[in-house]
């Protein structure tokens, strides 16, 4: 093996370094997401958690090269260790679209209502492989067997509307597995699910990971398919990584006052007795940034530096960040 083979071996699946979104609007530039950087390990599951509005899904469809033409995208994205910056905007959707798959939150709008579900599948092999279309077809029926469906030689044939909404989500997962990419990208991929179906979703999730070795980039609000699922997380706020790292350990001491703030707003059922608690106020209008601590207006603990200085990550140890200006404190001393 070359040693740049080697390095790229050892190099994560995606590295995301100083990622920046800028909406262009009338009243002026609004700033979406800043500053932004992790890595996904081969064969991991990572998670960005936070609220609504907080860019996680814009990161998401930043990465894919989804967004609107009114967008700007600054920083860089290495796929295997290769930046793909400078690449022309067509070689950087083949490349994404061969290695990179995307299940939106959406099964019913992203499938085309005029299409069988299985054509749909096959066509993604079809385009991107030139697979003749009765093999595509084929494999479509092996991936839809593959994600759970059952008689998958019928429902091939079928049109979305006859699908149910579980039944469609794992369409997605099977129309991403099509190609065998390195990563999935599944953004909020149980939102509009009942329980017993998100938790079939979430365990096929799981299984497939294992199965295929890839990694997956999981966006959610869901702090229970987080603990299930993933590996390392992210939190964000306003557009910024709150806190950085392994789920365990900062499910068990949270260091950032919005990660704590996340975690008791959740129901525990290791503690029926503990009403989760809301946290006060919103998130702030991204055209109306907050001065110092975006999270200082809605903090319990906050402190005068926290509105006028903004924070800077401090490292941990172990692949721990935090963006607080407390963070080498004890979360109780906070």
């Amino acid at each position: 093996m070359t040693a740049s083979a080697n390095a790229s071996a050892h190099a994560p699946t995606l590295s995301v370094r100083d990622l920046s979104v800028t909406f262009r609007s009338r009243a002026g530039d609004v700033d979406i997401v800043r500053d932004l950087s992790f890595d996904i390990a081969r064969g991991e599951v990572f998670a960005i958690i936070g609220e609504s509005g907080s860019g996680k899904s814009t990161a998401a469809q930043a990465i894919m090269g989804l967004l609107p033409g009114h967008s700007r995208v600054g920083g860089d994205l290495l796929l295997d260790g290769e930046s793909i910056a400078a690449m022309s905007a067509g070689a950087r959707r083949r490349l994404l679209g061969q290695r990179i798959s995307f299940i939106s939150q959406d099964a019913l709008s992203a499938l085309n209502p005029c299409t069988t579900v299985g054509y749909q599948i096959a066509e993604v092999m079809m385009v991107h492989r030139g697979t003749p279309r009765r093999q595509a077809m084929e494999r479509a029926v092996e991936l839809l067997s593959l994600t759970g469906i059952s008689a998958p030689q019928e429902r091939v044939n079928h049109y979305p509307h006859q699908f149910s909404g579980g039944m469609r989500q794992r369409a997605l997962i099977a129309m991403a597995l099509a190609l065998e990419p390195e990563l999935v990208i599944a953004d909020e991929p149980t939102t509009a699910l009942d329980a017993t179906i998100k938790a079939q979703i979430l365990e096929l999730l799981s299984s497939l990971r294992a199965r295929f070795g890839m990694s997956v980039l999981l966006i959610t609000h869901d702090m229970g398919a987080v603990a299930r699922l993933a590996d390392r997380l992210l939190v964000m706020y306003a557009g910024r990584a709150a806190e950085v790292g392994g789920v365990r350990e900062v499910f068990a001491a949270p260091r950032h006052p919005y990660t704590r703030a996340l975690l008791r707003s959740m129901p525990r059922l290791d503690l029926p007795g503990d009403a989760p608690v809301s946290i006060p106020g919103s998130p702030p209008v991204p055209s109306e940034p907050v001065p110092g601590c975006a999270f200082h207006p809605r903090c319990e603990r906050m402190r005068d530096i926290c509105a006028r200085v903004r924070p800077e990550e401090t490292v941990l140890g172990c692949g721990r960040r935090v963006a607080c200006h407390f963070a080498l404190q004890e979360p109780a001393d906070v």
